[in-house]
Parts: C-alpha cells; structure tokens; sequence
C-alpha cells in the first residue's frame, strides 16, 4: 500500500462532474420557481435524475480521494443504480403524457394534492419514490463518507510517520459542508419544492445556504489532494515475506528478534530521523512484512506506527532543546524527523 500523490487531478476531475450536475439542479430550479413551465418541462426529468445523483457522486469522490484509484462503472455503478431506476421509471410515466397534461402534472396536480388515477397516478408514485430516496441517500451516503475518511486516516497513521502531507483534514471540512447541505436539502425535499411555489421570500435561507455551502465545498475540494492507499506496496512486500510468514506463522522467538532488532535501529541507529520513514522502509530493514510489525507495535507498545515514531522524535527534540539552546522550533523541528512544528506540537501532546 502506498499513498498515490501523482492521482490527485483525478478526484478533483470528478468533483467537476459532481459541479456541473449541481449546477443543472439549480438551473433546472430557477426554470421552474420563475416560472417557465415551457422550458422547464423539457428539464424536469433530468432535474430528477441530477437531484438523485448529487450525494452518490459525493461519495465516489472521497473514495476516490482515500480509497479507489479510479472510476469505473464496474466497480462504482451500485451507487448509480437507485437515481438511473427512478429516472427510467419517470421517463417511462412522461411519455404517457402529453406536453400539456405533463406540464399540468407538475404545477397543479403534485401542488394541488389533487386525486389521479392511471399513468398520473403511477406518474406520482414515482415522484415520492424519488424524494424518499433521495432523503435515504443523503444520510446513507454523508455516512459512509465519514466512515471512509476515517478508515483512511486510521490506516495512514499505522503506515506513514509524518501524517501532516498525508492528510484528508479539508475532507473531514467538506463533510461538515456537505452536511449541512444535506440537511437544507431533505428538508426543502420533505417540503417538497411545490410547497415553495408563490413564496420567493423562502426559498431565499435555502438558496443562500446551498450557494454558499457549494462554494465552500469547491474551494475546499481544490486544495484537498488524494491520500489514496492502494495494494501496489503491500503486494510487492508480501511477494517477497509472505512465504516465510506462512511457513512459521511468525514464532515466539521471531517476535523477539524482531523487536529487539527495531529497539536497537530505534535506540542506536535512530531511523527516526529520516522525516520520510515509512512501515514498509521499516519491515525491509526487519525482514518482516508491514502487516506483522503493524500488528507489533499496536499490540506490544499500545501504538499505531505514527504515534510510535514520532515518541521517538518528541524525546530526541526535547534533548535538542535542552542542550542546544540557541536553535529555533522549526530547526529542532526537521533535526528530530518531524515534518513541521506543528507534528512536533502534536506529538508533544500526546
């Protein structure tokens, strides 16, 4: 596993695409609150389908961040099933219609509650269908986004010494923003945007919290590069150990060779230093994969690889400190491994 910098065009690539089917959402909008019921009706299908489509490629975008190398529709098309059903479904109940029944479904009968029967009957079905969906999706989505960001943060901790470069913290702010998006959103959906119609004074709160909120989550989405673990690394490193591995199942005796031999380059050789170090640099050095010597300091020492590291460097910066008086924080700083003040800060705190 490794982190893959050179990809980071791509998640921003996809956010793009997420930004222009939020941009026809609002169009579609002003079409119809204005209203222009004659554009509008060419657009209403569509609407739904980039309505629907809004969290799932939100989601595809963080885990193409943390978690996948690429888009695929083989590998991502789930999220895509739901919104591309309910489209069809709706599509299928429009050509059913004429122009001018279709056009009387959407500003009368969906606002006027009036009883239908026959294609408008099943019309309407489908258009709850597609609200509830989209309230579902949005909590699904916000949380399986959260929990990706998560998983990875925890894995790059146990792998990279110096987490700072290899961070999703304006990810995690997306998410606040992306939240409360969320939350403007179901509510206006259980609403319903019918119930808006004839009251601009409302929608005025609704409108300003989703431009802004967007803005938010563009300007951050352009400065949050992918911190994507992938299985190249670990590959690669089990192609090599893993036999061994298998054939001992790493013995008593192992174990403490092991961490004699990783006490000795902490305490003597002081690897710490080298700001880059990895666990796979580290699991080379000891003849052992990433996996077991993760497995190792997490049980043995009660730390993930990162805070294991940098305890190191905190003792080694705090020497420094004390004997070499004259030297600046970020000196000690890059002298003791850290990649910043600020992960020395941390790594004092905790």
């Amino acid at each position: 596993m490794n982190t893959v910098k050179p990809q980071g065009n791509r998640p921003k690539t996809f956010l793009g695409k997420f930004f222009v089917v939020a941009f026809f959402t609002f169009v579609a909008h002003l079409f119809y609150f204005i209203p222009l019921p004659e554009i509008y009706v060419y657009a209403d299908s569509f609407y739904y389908l980039a309505h629907l489509l809004v969290f799932p490629l939100y989601y595809i975008y963080v885990r193409l961040l943390s978690i996948d190398a690429d888009f695929s529709l083989k590998k991502h098309y789930k999220h895509l099933l739901v919104p591309f059903g309910l489209f069809v479904f709706y599509v299928v109940g429009v050509f059913f219609m004429t122009k001018t029944d279709y056009i009387d479904f959407i500003y009368n009968t969906l606002i006027e509650s009036e009883t239908v029967s026959g294609v408008f009957l099943c019309q309407k079905i489908v258009y709850f269908l597609i609200r509830i969906a989209f309230i579902v999706q949005g909590i699904v989505y916000m949380t399986l986004s959260v929990l990706a960001v998560k998983r990875n943060q925890e894995n790059v901790a146990n792998f990279y010494s110096n987490t700072e470069d290899d961070s999703l913290d304006k990810v995690q702010w997306l998410n606040i923003t992306v939240s409360v998006t969320m939350t403007t959103c179901v509510i206006m959906e259980i609403l319903g945007k019918e119930s808006f119609t004839g009251h601009d004074f409302f929608l005025l709160a609704p409108s300003a919290i989703l431009t802004v909120t967007l803005f938010c989550i563009g300007w951050l989405g352009n400065k949050q590069r992918s911190v994507l673990l992938t299985d190249i690394e670990e590959e690669n490193e089990n192609a090599a150990v893993d036999e061994d591995v298998e054939k001992s199942e790493e013995t008593k005796s192992q174990n403490i060779h092991i961490k004699s031999r990783l006490e000795k380059l902490f305490n003597e050789e002081q690897i710490y230093l080298n700001k880059d170090l990895t666990i796979w640099e580290l699991a080379k050095k000891l003849g052992t994969n990433r996996t077991y010597l993760s497995q190792i300091i997490n049980t043995d020492y009660g730390q993930n690889f990162s805070a294991f590291v940098n305890s190191y460097r905190a003792r080694y910066a705090e020497n420094l400190q004390q004997s070499r008086s004259g030297l600046s924080q970020a000196d000690i700083a890059e002298m003791s491994g850290f990649g910043s003040v600020k992960s020395w800060k941390r790594a004092r705190e905790e």
